[in-house]
């Protein structure tokens, strides 16, 4: 197992990691307070249901900023300047969602987090999820196991679908959306409770604390997911791509959770058509 970088001064990764997560809490957090009290907030559509904020870049900049002077030598990937970033599969790349949940974000609605990974040759080895509004931190270093503000935690122990609380995100593929849609409909009522929370990171963060049983979701990009992958991976659970292989930064759809209800969820939608 490669072991992860220190900074030059003696700080681990995961101090870096919690410092620009940190830096980038503390610029969203009184802008969300203003949001709550009725200050507009300014959105650029990237696509249909699909916003940045002037909030989603300045809290780029503050994490990005304290990754930067931690590690010179990396690469970082970032979910508003990826055009900007070249071999970003290979050597120590820092993954970065400064704001995953924007729609909530802009509504005034707290399920927000700071999403950041670090990625070796493309493999996800570390991966902090901060939701600011909160305060909860998810931090999972592989070989290290799972810490949900600073206590050891696991996937839930659930072992059937038919006991799941599961979680599911539908994204700004509508096609996708649909047919994960019809599939729910089809299973239902086979779980317990659906819920979409509007942010797959956190989702993905809940399916490896086991607040969720199992999480699903159609089409997802590295930096909503590689945090959770490392997350899920190291409280015990499993991250599955749709053809039930071993999820990866570059899967699309992705079933992640307790071992039990993944795979089992996994099996009943093996054959049905939701990519």
């Amino acid at each position: 197992m490669t072991a992860l970088p220190a900074t030059g001064d003696g700080r681990t990764a995961a101090d870096a990691a919690r410092a620009a997560a940190a830096a980038a809490g503390e610029v969203a957090l009184p802008r969300f307070k203003r949001l709550t009290r009725g200050d507009p907030v300014e959105k650029i559509a990237k696509g249909r249901g699909n916003y940045v904020t002037e909030t989603d870049l300045a809290c780029e900049a503050a994490a990005l900023s304290v990754l930067r002077a931690a590690f010179p030598d990396h690469q970082f990937l970032s979910e508003e300047t990826s055009a900007e970033v070249d071999g970003w599969d290979s050597g120590w790349v820092w993954v970065l969602d400064p704001i995953d949940g924007t729609n909530n974000f802009a509504r005034g609605i707290p399920t927000f987090v700071v999403n950041i990974a670090l990625c070796h040759d493309g493999e996800p080895v570390l991966g902090l999820t901060y939701q600011p509004v909160t305060g909860d931190e998810f931090l999972a270093m592989a070989g290290g196991g799972l810490y949900v503000n600073g206590e050891r935690t696991h996937v839930s122990p659930v072992a059937a679908l038919r006991d799941s609380l599961m979680g599911i995100g539908l994204g700004y593929e509508y096609d996708r959306a649909k047919l994960l849609l019809g599939l729910l409909t089809d299973l239902w009522p086979g779980v317990q409770m659906i819920q979409n929370i509007g942010s797959a990171a956190l989702g993905l963060a809940y399916a490896a604390s086991g607040r969720f049983d199992v999480y699903a979701h159609s089409f997802l990009y590295p930096w909503d997911m590689a945090a959770g992958i490392v997350q899920v991976r190291e409280a015990g659970g499993v991250a599955l791509a749709r053809d039930g292989t071993d999820a990866t930064i570059y899967s699309e759809g992705i079933i992640a959770g307790a071992p039990g209800p993944a795979r089992e969820l996994l099996e009943l939608t093996r054959d049905r058509r939701w990519r």
